[in-house]
């Protein structure tokens, strides 16, 4: 695969584009991280597609928004489904996993206010979307839809974030906890967390 050139362009920390870099180290495929220090976003911002990142490079051409550089990456890692309902099935459990990610409150300044809701967030609606994808990782398998894919590195991306804001986040769902122990110790994997900037 040294046909493709490969760039990732990111803030200087894990957020769902970890879900690249992780499958990316397991494929042992090389790429290019490139990390903006926040203080240049501003000068760097009109000159990305949409005014935002991730991008990934690839070969010239420029693929932004992170669900699509996620899917690309799973495609070329390997960690795309089989057929199409696997595929709609992984996607939908990344959906799923962005989605229980995205209703923390990022950009709120208030540190009272942002400490409030993510507490509410973490033991209301968060633990019941856990449930609900424990029982989706029951009905699939040994993964969530009978094979590795990216699906089960962004629960283990999610569930990483989770625990470090409530330790006892998984405890009510112990298969769910068990699967994310599991990618972390698939041995291409748990070498990138050891050495991961950020750390594990």
């Amino acid at each position: 695969m040294s046909q493709y050139r490969l760039k990732l362009i990111y803030f200087p920390h894990m957020g769902r584009e970890e879900i690249a870099r992780v499958m990316l180290a397991y494929a042992g495929m090389e790429y290019e991280d490139v990390r903006i220090p926040y203080a240049k976003w501003p000068e760097m911002k009109p000159t990305m597609p949409f005014s935002q990142l991730p991008v990934l490079e690839v070969n010239g051409h420029t693929i932004c928004q992170s669900g699509a550089i996620v899917r690309y990456i799973a495609k070329l890692c390997g960690f795309n489904g089989s057929d199409f309902i696997q595929e709609a099935k992984a996607d939908m459990i990344c959906e799923c996993c962005f989605d229980i990610m995205m209703r923390f409150p990022w950009t709120e300044e208030n540190e009272q206010k942002k400490k409030e809701v993510t507490e509410k967030l973490l033991l209301g609606s968060i633990p019941d979307s856990l449930k609900q994808l424990e029982v989706m990782l029951t009905n699939g398998g040994e993964y969530f839809v009978g094979k590795l894919t990216y699906a089960d590195v962004a629960l283990m991306n999610a569930g990483q974030y989770l625990l470090e804001q409530k330790e006892d986040i998984l405890d009510a769902t112990p298969k769910l906890k068990e699967h994310l122990r599991k990618i972390e110790n698939i041995p291409g994997i748990a070498k990138w967390l050891s050495v991961r900037p950020g750390g594990k």
